[in-house]
């Protein structure tokens, strides 16, 4: 079988990562694949890896030249599988005009799938099926009018691989004694992650406990507005925003508590790691993060948007080391799930399936 994967993400993201994932494990179970992707971090990993790929540069949801240009490319594979919204809009009718056999759409986000005309055409393109990597998600889809039959969940994977020993020393990059507690969170600085509440809420937990400090690892478009309300609330002290780091995974395992403040969220494979790394989790219950934490036994969810009801469960788990212990425990445990073998072989059950039901025994192979 052979899978062509259009993504068009500039940037290394989660959804970068799961491709990757994907890619590498489905080439493990003698899957041929094919990237088709811009010029960036994806696609140069992908190369890395021996994957099969070509630069494939998009400019918008209504790229004619760009969806010609992927129909030739994916001419011959079994199934064509789109990871981004500017995939889906280009990849489909790409698909279909090579007449590809089978065409699945990876919905990542939980971003209401009508809100203006040319998203509501988007899902009459015929997509055999949206692989959704959460429950929020598919509620989302229901919601918006997909039928159920063209939906399948497959959550989100993460490779069950420990940070190396050693490294950079959390406390000494951010300024912090070396027993001082440390909320963290790697996360995008995008709209929907909602640092801005997470920033109310630090103002909160600081006026309580001093010598807290806040560690965010991740970029995005909305720095410049959080940099300024930082200084705004005076916290350039006890709010440091470390950028894109290499390293996440390692500095992660040095937090006290993980904090996530999405007021809308597809999973995040972010607390799925710290979890499996036994760091407990405070966060939102937006979305998918439900499937990932189990309030008050894995840890802690509060409404989103709400910096108040946020700032009060990192004080209470600051304050009760045995409550988070218990919920480190149970994490570990339930994270098994999301291993990204089992999203490898959940999202090939579903290439086959789709063959299947379309008599392409032969294309299966």
């Amino acid at each position: 079988m052979k899978v062509a994967h259009l993504d068009t993400g500039r940037t290394w993201r989660g959804g970068q990562a799961q491709v990757l994932l994907l890619m590498r494990g489905l080439a493990e179970r003698g899957i041929e694949n094919l990237l088709l992707a811009p010029p960036g971090p994806l696609l140069e990993r992908a190369r890395a890896a021996g994957i099969g790929t070509r630069a494939w540069r998009s400019h918008g949801e209504l790229d004619a030249p760009a969806m010609l240009a992927a129909a030739r490319a994916v001419g011959g594979a079994a199934i064509v599988h789109a990871h981004s919204a500017h995939a889906h809009a280009l990849g489909v009718p790409a698909a279909r005009l090579a007449r590809v056999p089978g065409v699945v759409v990876s919905r990542r986000v939980d971003f209401d799938v009508a809100g203006n005309v040319f998203s509501r055409l988007k899902y009459l393109l015929p997509v055999d099926r949206y692989l959704c990597i959460s429950r929020g998600v598919m509620d989302v889809m229901r919601r918006g009018g997909i039928p159920e039959p063209r939906l399948a969940l497959v959550p989100s994977g993460v490779a069950f691989v420990d940070p190396p020993a050693g490294g950079t020393d959390l406390r000494a990059l951010i300024g912090a004694g070396s027993g001082s507690e440390v909320i963290g969170t790697v996360a995008a600085l995008a709209p929907h992650k909602d640092h801005a509440t997470l920033l109310e809420a630090a103002a909160l937990v600081v006026s309580r406990r001093p010598d807290v400090r806040f560690a965010w690892v991740g970029e995005g478009e909305c720095r410049a507005a959080l940099e300024r309300r930082r200084r705004d609330l005076g916290l350039e002290r006890a709010v440091i925003l470390l950028g894109f780091r290499d390293d996440a995974l390692q500095l992660l395992t040095q937090f006290t508590l993980f904090a996530l403040s999405s007021a809308l969220e597809g999973l995040c494979t972010s607390l799925v790691d710290a979890q499996r790394l036994g760091v407990p989790v405070v966060a939102t219950a937006a979305g998918g993060i439900p499937d990932v934490v189990e309030d008050g036994v894995s840890g802690r969810l509060v409404p989103p948007r709400d910096p108040a009801a946020l700032a009060g469960a990192l004080l209470e788990a600051l304050e009760d080391p045995a409550r988070r212990a218990a919920w480190t425990a149970a994490g570990r445990g339930s994270v098994e799930r999301f291993r990204a073998e089992h999203m490898v072989e959940r999202t090939l059950d579903v290439y086959r399936e789709v063959l299947d039901g379309r008599g392409n025994a032969r294309a299966m192979g």
